[in-house]
């Protein structure tokens, strides 16, 4: 079992490298999938201040 366990992990490891180094494709970044990737700050600023009571 180990040997097939072993046979597995080496064949595993030799395919990730078949498909040689990762490139970056050409032209402008694509858009976020998930709003737009900068927070806006938001002013949580008062300009009263609260009434004692």
């Amino acid at each position: 079992m180990s040997r097939i366990a072993a046979l597995l992990i080496i064949f595993s490891l030799a395919a990730c490298g078949m498909k040689g180094p990762l490139e970056r494709p050409s032209g402008p970044a694509p858009e976020p999938l998930l709003g737009s990737g900068k927070t806006a700050v938001k002013d949580v600023s008062t300009t009263t201040r609260p009434q004692a009571q």
